[in-house]
């Protein structure tokens, strides 16, 4: 994919996260965290009287290592355009008119979708398709 192609693909997906209606939002969002296999643990007393509080966990291994492998492939190979698409993409997701209380997971997706798109000649097919899966799901083929 040359930069120009590679380019206007990203900045498709940036306009189109701008457009998510709330259905589509929520679908994300609802998509990402299953796929995040998040657990929340069981607050413990002690934690409680300490004024702290267990957070969620996300244990998918394969998304954790997935992603972080795709930010440091585009950081060591000088990708800055492709982690600031995936910003912009996260950013238009929250100006969009899906108005959520949560939007995290649809961020999330999107920002996950735009940066393996815009480094995946970096990544497995397996990585890619993991970072994907939701966008893809949801909205598509871009």
């Amino acid at each position: 994919m040359t930069d120009d192609t590679r380019n206007t693909a990203l900045q498709s997906m940036i306009e189109r996260a701008g457009r998510l209606t709330a259905e589509e939002a929520e679908a994300l969002d609802v998509a990402w965290k299953a796929d995040e296999q998040i657990v929340v643990p069981v607050s413990s007393a002690s934690l409680a009287v300490q004024g702290g509080a267990d957070g969620r966990m996300v244990t998918n291994a394969d998304l954790l290592a997935a992603w972080q492998h795709a930010l440091d492939a585009a950081g060591e190979a000088g990708r800055v355009d492709e982690i600031e698409a995936a910003q912009e993409a996260g950013r238009a997701v929250k100006h969009s008119d899906a108005h959520l209380r949560d939007r995290a997971g649809a961020e999330e997706a999107v920002r996950s979708a735009v940066l393996a798109t815009g480094v995946r000649d970096l990544l497995t097919d397996d990585e890619y398709a993991t970072l994907t899966a939701t966008w893809r799901k949801v909205l598509g083929d871009r």
